[in-house]
């Protein structure tokens, strides 16, 4: 079959929809450049927001109304919170919960039987090469979380957790940079969580880093209240990406242990200024949320403030949801929704200026970048190639560049900042 899939959520679901692509092309099967190209959609659902819940049934129902005789399978965190109201959606014919996700090409063999290649087995092999892109693989080291922060959903559909061995990690980023991926994320829900026995994220950072070939390493998701010492040697490396993404969901501590967070405001700031003293121009990333229950308005406050005062390099800013099975959800001071859409207009003034300040502070700087696409630049001066460098800010090639860069590591050095990001001059080699 002709397959296209939809990708909602985290970078943890696009590292999965990854490793389906490739089992399916191992499998035989072919993928769909477009939605209206294929036979088969495959959706990784999100709920972790009730809007990410909405646009997944949404995404659902679309391959159906494109065209009847396409099939449609859901799995992810959305099949799996809502497995019933799932099957019930019209046009869907397969659902698969996150339990049975690794299964999927047999799941899909067994439903669909006329639809098996010929002579096909579904191989599982770590890497194949793929139609679209070259630019980054996302690996998935660990999955699920033990956590029960009083808004998350997570556990409730991805589990307890469980990580994967470190050798079967190596192995698989041999074989992408082998096949030509000059940059790897390491992601999960939680991987400063992640053990093999007796051997930690460190560890396996550690032995990626010495054992493959791997050209530029990437962080994702590390947990402040785990956060391991031992990695910030590691960053004498200089493949290993000077970005680190920590969660801080609010800058209040009053609104954080609501939250059921292990750690306060000034403990975040403490490890924040600790990790920036022993990585030059790190790029810190975060997740904030809005108008969780109980915020008044000097815990908005403080919390806008403690942002601000971070000047992270991109601040990512959410809107609180209620999710059912959630202990937040029945807490019964819920903030009005007015005063959620006011105060998230105010954070994302501060996160927007966060990211262009960062930015700006990076002019003259040489860094790496992975190029990715020729899009729109945004100075107005027609198509560029673009690609983030490795502590994540966004950049155009200046001066235009007719060459197919896709997927070429180089250096670069930061010229001038733009909306969005940067231009950046491409440094001889």
């Amino acid at each position: 079959m002709r397959v296209f899939f939809s990708n909602l959520g985290c970078k943890l679901n696009q590292a999965e929809v990854d490793k389906m692509s490739r089992r399916f092309v191992a499998a035989g099967h072919e993928l769909a450049p477009r939605l209206q190209d294929a036979e088969l959609h495959v959706i990784n659902s999100c709920t972790v927001t009730h809007l990410a819940a909405r646009t997944s049934r949404k995404t659902a129902r679309r391959g159906h109304r494109l065209d009847p005789a396409m099939r449609t399978v859901l799995t992810g965190c959305y099949a799996t919170g809502s497995p019933e109201e799932a099957a019930a959606l019209a046009g869907v014919d397969l659902v698969v919960t996150n339990e049975h996700k690794d299964e999927l090409v047999e799941r899909v063999h067994a439903a669909f039987p006329e639809a098996i290649p010929s002579g096909s087995a579904a191989l599982d092999i770590p890497y194949v090469p793929l139609d679209f892109g070259l630019s980054r693989a996302l690996v998935k080291v660990e999955d699920g979380c033990n956590m029960r922060c009083s808004f998350c959903i997570i556990p409730l559909t991805r589990g307890r957790q469980r990580s994967r061995t470190v050798q079967d990690v190596v192995e698989e980023v041999r074989s992408l940079a082998a096949g030509g991926y000059p940059e790897v994320v390491v992601t999960g829900v939680q991987i400063s969580e992640y053990r093999d026995g007796d051997r930690r994220l460190f560890d396996l950072v550690a032995a990626l880093l010495e054992q493959t070939d791997v050209r530029r390493l990437r962080l994702t998701s590390i947990a402040p209240w785990k956060f391991d010492r031992r990695l910030l040697s590691l960053w004498q490396d200089e493949r290993l990406c000077r970005h680190v993404h920590m969660s801080l969901q609010s800058g209040c501590t009053e609104t954080l242990r609501r939250m059921r967070r292990p750690y306060s405001a000034a403990q975040y700031a403490e490890l924040a200024e600790e990790l920036r003293q022993a990585i030059p121009n790190l790029a810190l990333t975060t997740d904030v949320i809005v108008g969780f229950p109980g915020e008044t308005d000097a815990e908005f406050e403080a919390s806008l403030h403690f942002v601000e005062e971070l000047k992270f390099a991109k601040p990512h800013i959410f809107t609180y949801s209620p999710r059912d099975g959630t202990r937040a959800a029945g807490m019964s001071d819920q903030v009005e929704p007015q005063t959620k859409k006011q105060r998230v207009a105010a954070m994302l003034a501060v996160a927007e200026a966060s990211e262009r300040d960062f930015a700006a502070s990076q002019i003259g700087e040489a860094s790496t970048v992975v190029w990715e696409e020729r899009k729109s630049s945004p100075d107005g001066l027609g198509r560029r190639w673009t690609g983030l460098t490795d502590h994540y800010v966004r950049v155009w090639a200046e001066p235009e560049d007719t060459d197919n860069l896709s997927g070429r590591l180089e250096r670069v050095r930061l010229t001038r900042a733009v909306v969005g990001g940067a231009m950046a001059e491409r440094l001889a080699a």
